[in-house]
């Protein structure tokens, strides 16, 4: 049995050294992607996210951060995003440095894995003259183009930083047992439960670590003994209650009731999706081989498998995983370590490729399962290409063109039209990405190029929500409100409840002066979000200019309750304190709207003119397009 690094042959020397070469190695690779910006899911989770605006660093306001973020079952995260903002705001380097460190961190670990794992009892010595799979395994997936996704997606943090506590977690166990002094070992145990809870907090796909620790220690401490199985039965049950417990925490007391309710938003029904994830997984252990930019994409096409046989491909695939699993379960005596990587490949998918009603295909979800693939695959080579140095060379080959690729493909993520760009050109039958290019088109002005993306995501999709609240926005935009109005009524349609078609449809109306109907639709709004100061200011500028300033005056007081830098809100209590006659506290309000935004040439008149009544309205506010 091997307890030492001396009896491990071909050792790299200068260990630190190299480490740090693969550091620097990624943060070359991701330089680019230092300004890339918010997109997709990065928008609800953290640039609208109001809770990780924490002003002062406290242990009330990180909770805050971390339970009431739109995603409270991963505070961990929601936490981390907090403390970014507090120390830069919004400045994106800040973001993407920590993703980055993430990413180094999560390889160095996974290196020290490694290198404990071919060291354990019942590998035996048999990878003992194969000192450089730690290396190898940790280069090249760390330059995997497939973790793009979950380095440079700032959101997908999320999923990085849960792999990198699953990995350390495990590592952390695994030198438990194998350190020989009594005090010196249970530090490690503690570290263990302590960062495998960070885990559970980070993500929900750290459910599975409890029971691959218990796998882990059977294959490799207990050699498959199935003596020790019968044992510690109770072990094995006590992580059956803790997946139950963990179902009814994120579902409820009725778990299958949530996960059918789930579909209600999908175009796919859940059989559909449990079949054509079989054709999903096998196209990820096609992207784990050949990582090749023009195959790589942030929304996935993939055509439904509606029965076994159609498409027959969803036979074919399935077929091809249960043999592999077949395979793992057969060679577990003689392969433990081949064995344990395929079950850990498909252990670490099973919840985000399963039942549960999520999108049908995302990279990111490779992340944790792809680590100890990438092990079978490198022991695989050192092992079977004879002579080794052949097998050193072929790796170094690989890690290179994946080095390469991977700073290709991330600059498809310099911004977001050319991101999407890409996604379009890569699923032309999908309606999201067009919605998502259009989006991306308006917020850089481009309104006439926007609109066409938006009327094609409605010719794919005719009940996309979004794509007809984006097409209302736009068309609002462009002064054809008639159209903008009846795009955010087909919106509401559709989703009654939306928050931003209610609020945009009120601005609409109140820009054809019918400020009636407009109130109408913001106290709609309200019902849905009283806490919202957007739509507050916008109820008060609807009522002042039909006839009511006191109510008026009660709105835009209520704004600026929610959000004291809420410059229009300044403004436009301003002009009701102006009219009232209180000029010295109307003019207090123009001069803190212009403190919040210099460039505020509405409020720098109203200030300007000092004590003449004819002021200046901020207009209505308008609400961002939707994803």
């Amino acid at each position: 049995m091997a307890n030492s690094d001396s009896s491990i042959k071909n050792v790299p020397r200068h260990e630190t050294l190299l480490l740090f070469l693969l550091a620097v190695i990624i943060i070359l690779v991701y330089t680019e992607t230092l300004t890339s910006p918010f997109i997709f899911d990065d928008i609800h989770n953290i640039r609208d996210n109001p809770h990780i605006r924490v002003p002062v660093l406290s242990f009330k306001n990180l909770a805050w951060a971390g339970f009431q973020s739109p995603l409270a079952n991963r505070p961990v995260a929601n936490i981390s995003f907090a403390l970014n903002y507090y120390f830069h705001g919004y400045n994106l380097v800040g973001f993407h440095v920590v993703n980055i460190l993430i990413h180094i961190t999560s390889g160095i670990f996974l290196y020290f894995l490694v290198k404990a794992t071919i060291r354990t009892p019942a590998l035996g010595g048999r990878y003992a003259k194969f000192g450089w799979i730690p290396f190898f395994t940790a280069f090249i997936w760390l330059v995997h183009p497939l973790q793009t996704q979950s380095v440079t997606y700032l959101v997908q943090r999320m999923n990085s930083l849960a792999a990198m506590f699953y990995v350390l977690s495990l590592l952390l166990y695994v030198k438990f047992r194998l350190s020989t002094g009594r005090r010196a070992k249970w530090p490690f145990l503690g570290g263990c439960i302590l960062t495998g809870m960070l885990a559970f907090g980070t993500k929900e796909i750290s459910a599975t670590l409890p029971g691959f620790i218990i796998l882990y220690e059977w294959y490799f401490f207990q050699e498959l003994s199935r003596q020790w199985a019968k044992r510690h039965m109770l072990i094995l049950a006590g992580f059956g209650v803790f997946i139950i417990a963990i179902s009814l925490a994120y579902f409820g007391n009725d778990p299958f009731v949530r996960i059918l309710n789930d579909y209600n938003s999908r175009d796919f029904t859940l059989v559909q999706r449990v079949l054509t994830q079989f054709r999903v997984v096998i196209f990820y252990i096609s992207l784990l081989i050949w990582p090749q930019p023009l195959r790589l994409s942030l929304d996935h096409e993939i055509a439904l498998s509606y029965s076994l046989t159609n498409p027959i491909t969803t036979l074919l695939s399935m077929t091809i995983i249960i043999v592999l699993i077949l395979l793992a379960i057969l060679l577990a005596k003689r392969e433990p370590l081949i064995s344990f990587c395929i079950l850990w490949f498909f252990g670490n998918l099973v919840i985000e490729s399963s039942i549960i009603g999520l999108e049908l295909v995302f990279e990111h979800r490779n992340y944790l399962p792809s680590m100890l693939a990438i092990l079978l695959l490198v022991a695989l080579v050192f092992r079977y290409l004879k002579p080794v140095w052949l097998g050193v060379v072929a790796l170094c080959v690989v890690g290179t063109l994946f080095t390469v690729w991977t700073f290709e493909r991330n600059k498809d993520w310099s911004d977001e039209i050319s991101l999407y760009r890409d996604c379009v050109e890569k699923a032309p039958g999908k309606a999201r990405p067009y919605n998502n290019l259009g989006a991306a088109l308006l917020r850089a002005g481009s309104l006439a190029k926007a609109v066409e993306q938006f009327k094609t995501a409605l010719k794919i999709k005719p009940d996309f929500v979004d794509a007809h609240y984006n097409l209302g926005y736009a068309l609002s935009r462009q002064g054809n409100l008639a159209a903008g109005i009846y795009q955010f009524g087909e919106t509401l349609r559709l989703d009654p409840d939306n928050l931003k078609a209610l609020n945009n449809m009120g601005v609409a109306l109140a820009l054809q002066g019918r400020y009636g109907q407009a109130v109408n639709y913001f106290e709609a709004a309200l019902e849905q979000n009283p806490r919202d100061a957007d739509v507050h200011n916008n109820l008060g500028i609807a009522l002042k200019n039909k006839g009511n300033p006191d109510d008026a005056a009660k709105h835009f007081a209520r704004a600026l309750a929610l959000d004291p830098r809420h410059a229009d809100a300044h403004n436009s209590l301003g002009l009701i304190l102006m009219e009232s006659g209180q000029v010295a506290a109307a003019n207090q309000h123009f001069a803190r709207a212009l403190e919040i935004n210099p460039d505020f040439k509405d409020a720098r008149r109203n200030l300007e003119n000092r004590g003449q009544v004819n002021g200046v309205g901020s207009g209505n506010a308008e609400v961002g397009v939707k994803n």
